[in-house]
């Protein structure tokens, strides 16, 4: 069984930046996967030789942007962004679902695109 955990990220992005790197293929091909091909709401994401799809499910322009991964179509499992500002400062608060003995693992792997994130984004 898989439960949801979530990550809260400070960024110095403004709303729109973000957002297009949360949504469009070429931005999250830039941090989040290797390339990233979309038809349609069908997101295919390539990670040295492996390929995983998923489906965009719901978004709010400039706020978040909710995926569902292939392997779960059938079950309530989804990995979400959302763009959240508090005190004048921009967070990215992401859900994920992930199985309790590979919470430490998730939060490891979340740190380490946001940290390629804020990497390729300072160039």
């Amino acid at each position: 069984m898989l439960e949801p955990i979530k990550f809260e990220f400070q960024l110095n992005y403004s709303k729109k930046m973000l957002y297009n790197y949360i949504y469009t293929p070429e931005k999250m091909a830039k941090w989040f996967a290797d390339y990233v091909q979309s038809i349609g709401s069908r997101y295919i994401c390539f990670w040295n030789g492996y390929e995983e799809t998923c489906f965009l499910i719901k978004k709010k322009k400039e706020k978040s942007v909710r995926y569902k991964w292939e392997k779960f179509e059938e079950k309530k499992y989804y990995f979400e962004f959302l763009i959240q500002e508090k005190l004048k400062k921009l967070y990215l608060i992401i859900t994920d679902f992930v199985k309790k003995n590979e919470i430490e693992q998730s939060k490891l792997w979340w740190q380490n695109k946001i940290k390629i994130l804020k990497k390729r984004t300072e160039s």
